[in-house]
């Protein structure tokens, strides 16, 4: 991140924030969600799935994908993870998956809405600033 000039994870305390702890209790819950490597059962992507989220103000029905994470260097993987939230989600009848993006990673920007996921306002907590971004399911 700092030798792409992107001030999020790397300049916000992320670790404090969210630290496991964190991430084991949303495991006891079952809302920890993974993509492993079927070779070597390295997990190669994550998220935390929510159905509430605190930067929205509507009670919209809707899956949250928080705390999003890739292995840098496997292709695809993250629009393959995507697309699964997709399927688990409209088997849960939902009309929205909303996540949120930096403001300043351009290049994550453009990478969402080739994904579908569309600016539909802001949000700020502490010193990050993102992008709220749905996207509608069709049923």
């Amino acid at each position: 991140m700092d030798e792409n000039g992107i001030n999020q994870w790397n300049k916000t305390k992320y670790d404090e924030i969210y630290p496991q702890s964190y991430y084991e209790r949303h495991a006891e819950k079952g809302s920890v969600f993974v993509l492993a490597n079927k070779n070597s059962k390295e997990i190669v992507c994550a998220a935390v799935i929510k159905y509430e989220d605190e930067r929205w103000k509507d009670k919209e029905n809707a899956v949250y994908i928080h705390n999003f994470v890739s292995k840098v260097g496997e292709n695809n993987i993250g629009r393959m993870f995507l697309r699964y939230v997709e399927e688990y989600a409209k088997s849960k009848g939902v009309k929205y998956i909303r996540l949120d993006s930096a403001q300043d990673n351009e290049k994550l920007s453009q990478y969402y809405e080739t994904q579908g996921f569309l600016p539909v306002g802001t949000c700020e907590e502490g010193m990050y600033k993102g992008i709220l971004r749905q996207k509608t399911l069709s049923r």
